[in-house]
């Protein structure tokens, strides 16, 4: 026995669908997103894109589940933009790479700004251009994944790689400064 067809969504039935939908969607960004006001926004975003694509809802599954996955879509969306506010920001090497900057706040960081510069100064070929571009350009991540015609996901990974480098590098500076 084949499964009935689903009854097509239609534009008038939307608010219906709204209203069956809306707390546990509601619910689904609260649980995962501190900022319920984001939370929020984010599952009204999941009715607007659903009320979008209304006419190429197939009924190959539920309504449920077909909200759920572009409520992940938004999700996943989400958490990708926040990202890279994160990824970019190290403000020391911002600095650094800033020598005007630099000079200013080397008097109030002393020690780790001099091993920063030391462990920069290793840095060479690509990975030294990609922090330029960064943090001297101040290139987002994708406008430098869009040029390179590298992945966005491969260029935060270097980045992070490149970040977690450094402060490693700090860190065995300024034990044997103090050494």
């Amino acid at each position: 026995m084949s499964p009935t067809p689903r009854k097509p969504l239609r534009p008038e039935d939307f608010n219906d669908l709204v209203r069956e939908h809306e707390g546990w969607i509601r619910g689904f960004f609260r649980a995962r997103v501190r900022d319920w006001t984001a939370a929020d926004d984010l599952a009204q975003d999941v009715f607007v894109t659903a009320y979008r694509g209304l006419r190429k809802f197939r009924g190959d599954s539920s309504v449920g589940t077909w909200l759920r996955g572009i409520a992940v879509n938004h999700l996943r969306n989400f958490i990708r933009k926040r990202r890279e506010q994160c990824i970019g920001g190290s403000e020391e090497l911002q600095l650094l790479m800033d020598p005007v900057e630099a000079r200013e706040s080397e008097r109030h960081e002393g020690g780790r700004l001099d091993a920063l510069r030391e462990c920069l100064s290793r840095v060479d070929g690509p990975a030294r251009q990609l922090l330029q571009q960064r943090y001297v350009v101040g290139q987002t991540v994708r406008e430098l994944a869009s040029e390179s015609g590298r992945g966005y996901s491969a260029l935060t990974m270097q980045l992070h790689r490149l970040r977690e480098s450094l402060a490693e590098c700090v860190k065995k500076q300024t034990r044997s400064s103090l050494s």
